[in-house]
């Protein structure tokens, strides 16, 4: 009897806590969850093949990915002309660039970069013990390529350049960046990440792996974390010459995922989503750069899925009285001390973010 006792009591007190659950999450003074535009993550992906190949990979998680990871290499390296021999399949870009700071500039070596640029690259080889050269940005927030070619020296062991650049959203001529490349990797590797080069639909016109095909120096790192959707399952490659490939996977430090190995190769064969990500992310960016010229903020056109913005005051008030209106936006950079970077999120994220900026900037005081 105590022990069909003992049972009511707990389904009692499980029901009583479902309701309660249930009553809570309709509670109308719990505030709303913040919308998230601060890590250029991309909230549409990943793309509906993707997740059903990554479930559908789940039950066989107990396997190591490799011909899977295999089988996606011989996809990347079709799709971006190269044999597979020159491509690394890795934990998200970010894995290639620091293996790229580990392997090429070592212990004690010099790296040349852009200042502001993305700082996964520049801060790991700092803590590598080697020297990071920075170059000013031009007058229009775009990579100094001249200075940039001027700061090598016979310690340089590799050269960053992040195009779209990442706070700035600025992209390099073609033309001219494949005659840095050329002049420059003889002298050091040259590593040119392209994270958010593929948001942009004419995107193989624009790549360096053009000079990877003319037998430079060269490394192009991709991921899918941007146009993809899929930051949190971490994949991305690098491609470059067969003998750098080689260095860098000799010091990778991961083991692929075999969901996220699954969902990458079916998303990068679904054109389909691929150019609604892309057009969301363009409607995105119209959206938020329209609020700033009604503002009267100055602004850099981007092409990543974030806009590089001056407050026209401190960043982090802005930072704070967006938090204040349910937005969870900043990133300031020390370079551009009013600036601040806003990702893109949905459409409607992007309108809430123009309704909360009015609101900021035009409210007294």
């Amino acid at each position: 009897m105590s022990e069909c006792l003992s049972r009511r009591a707990l389904l009692a007190g499980a029901l009583a806590g479902a309701v309660a659950m249930r009553t809570w999450g309709k509670d109308a003074s719990r505030p709303p969850a913040m919308r998230r535009l601060i890590a250029n993550e991309n909230p549409y992906g990943p793309s509906p093949s993707a997740r059903a190949a990554a479930t559908r990979a789940v039950k066989n998680g107990w396997r190591y990915a490799v011909r899977e990871v295999g089988a996606l290499k011989a996809d990347i390296a079709q799709l971006e002309g190269v044999e597979p021999s020159q491509v690394m399949v890795c934990a998200g870009s970010t894995e290639a660039l620091r293996v790229s700071a580990l392997a090429l500039a070592g212990q004690g070596g010099r790296v040349v970069a852009a200042s502001p640029t993305f700082f996964f690259l520049p801060d790991y080889a700092r803590k590598l013990g080697c020297e990071v050269a920075e170059v000013p940005l031009d007058d229009a927030m775009t990579h100094d390529l001249d200075a940039m070619a001027a700061a090598v020296n016979p310690a340089t062991k590799l050269m960053y350049v992040c195009n779209p650049n990442n706070p700035t959203g600025t992209q390099l001529d073609v033309t001219r960046l494949g005659e840095f490349i050329a002049a420059v990797s003889p002298r050091a590797p040259v590593l040119v990440d392209e994270a958010y080069l593929d948001l942009n639909p004419d995107w193989r016109a624009l790549t360096a792996v053009a000079r990877v095909r003319a037998g430079d120096a060269v490394i192009v790192t991709r991921t899918f974390s941007k146009l993809h959707g899929m930051a949190g399952l971490r994949v991305g490659y690098a491609v470059g010459p067969a003998e750098l490939i080689r260095r860098l996977e000799a010091l990778r430090v991961s083991q692929m995922s075999y969901p996220g190995v699954l969902a990458a190769a079916a998303s990068l064969a679904d054109a389909e989503f691929l150019d609604f990500s892309r057009e969301k992310i363009r409607a995105g960016r119209a959206v938020t750069m329209a609020v700033f010229d009604e503002l009267g903020l100055a602004y850099r056109p981007s092409h990543g899925n974030f806009v590089f913005f001056d407050t026209g005051g401190s960043p982090r008030a802005f930072a704070a009285g967006m938090r204040e209106r349910g937005i969870l936006t900043g990133m300031p950079s020390a370079a551009y001390p009013s600036w601040s970077r806003v990702s893109m999120g949905r459409v409607e994220d992007m309108q809430a973010f123009t309704a909360a900026a009015r609101d900021y900037f035009r409210s007294p005081g």
